[in-house]
């Protein structure tokens, strides 16, 4: 506000920043408004109700007791299909050449050489030989053996498995597309949304969207209860999206490339002129856009960004 009665129309920062907000910095959330946080981010896909209720209450006092104005953005969880769980807390190694299994069977607790799949027909129309790619190349196997509607594989590049890590199948190196029918809005989404609602959320990001009628569809909803004025941000993450972009950022307030899922199905190399194509597109059509997904990731550890992430 000082900077804008000083330097009039020309202080405006037009590029926001955007923080994602987790149980690690509920306290830091009057320093980051000091700092210049522009929306403050909640991913419902992550902990509780409780704490992503204290937070938003918590950046609605900050705006309410303090003048700052910080928009409320949360993101849907979406028809995430493939997401598999090793059962821990923290990361497991998989070594080279080691064998594992993936499955869809329930269990209360964790088998070492075991992935949990969240989908139980994860494995429909996948062949003994497919890669299968954890977090967009964190690790990679080969399909072995089919038992049932589990798979046994091998690991051909040994990496990190966090936990809820997200699975692509790939066969002579293209993903393998498939389509479930599953709706955008899960049930659990559309919980969340009314929970947002009623915090006063100002955005929606909505995950996984597949074409322009999944953003008309809840604005529709919105209007009806008159709550235009919540924005629809649509996060381009899978290649669904992609082929039906125009239409996508047509249709939005806004749009999120979230490059963490996209790159679950494009392949590393392709993401930079894919992030500039929509960056590119989103301000031919005067939308606004967000780059999402590992930026200054280095400064979870360090006080500073690395070089490369600063260019």
């Amino acid at each position: 506000e000082a900077e804008l009665r000083e330097k009039g129309f020309m202080g405006m920062r037009k590029t926001k920043l955007v923080c994602t907000v987790g149980p690690a910095c509920m306290d830091a959330l009057p320093a980051l408004a000091r700092g210049g946080m522009g929306v403050a981010r909640v991913n419902l896909c992550h902990g509780g109700r409780d704490w992503h209720r204290a937070a938003m209450r918590e950046v609605r006092r900050l705006n309410d007791e303090e003048g700052f104005c910080v928009s409320l953005m949360v993101d849907t969880e979406g028809s995430q299909l493939l997401v598999a769980d090793h059962g821990g807390a923290a990361s497991v190694k998989a070594e080279d050449c080691s064998e594992w299994l993936f499955t869809s069977k329930k269990t209360d607790k964790a088998h070492p050489i075991t992935m949990h799949v969240n989908f139980d027909k994860f494995s429909e129309g996948i062949l003994v030989g497919d890669e299968l790619v954890i977090d967009g190349g964190m690790a990679t196997f080969q399909v072995t053996e089919k038992i049932g509607s589990d798979l046994r594989c091998k690991c051909t590049d040994p990496g990190l498995l966090l936990p809820r890590a997200k699975l692509s199948f790939w066969r002579d190196g293209k993903l393998v597309e498939r389509n479930f029918g599953l709706p955008t809005l899960s049930t659990k989404d559309w919980a969340d949304i009314e929970f947002g609602i009623t915090e006063g959320v100002d955005c929606i990001a909505l995950s996984f969207v597949k074409d322009a009628n999944d953003i008309k569809s809840l604005k529709t909803y919105l209007s009806r209860r008159s709550l235009e004025h919540i924005k629809i941000f649509a996060k381009i993450e899978s290649l669904e999206s992609l082929k039906n972009l125009k239409g996508i950022v047509e249709a939005s307030d806004g749009v999120m490339v979230a490059r963490g899922d996209l790159g679950v199905q494009v392949p590393l190399e392709q993401i930079p002129a894919i992030q500039e194509a929509i960056v590119e597109l989103c301000r031919n059509l005067n939308k606004p856009v967000i780059v999402a997904s590992q930026l200054l990731e280095s400064m979870v550890e360090y006080p500073t960004p690395t070089r490369a992430e600063v260019t």
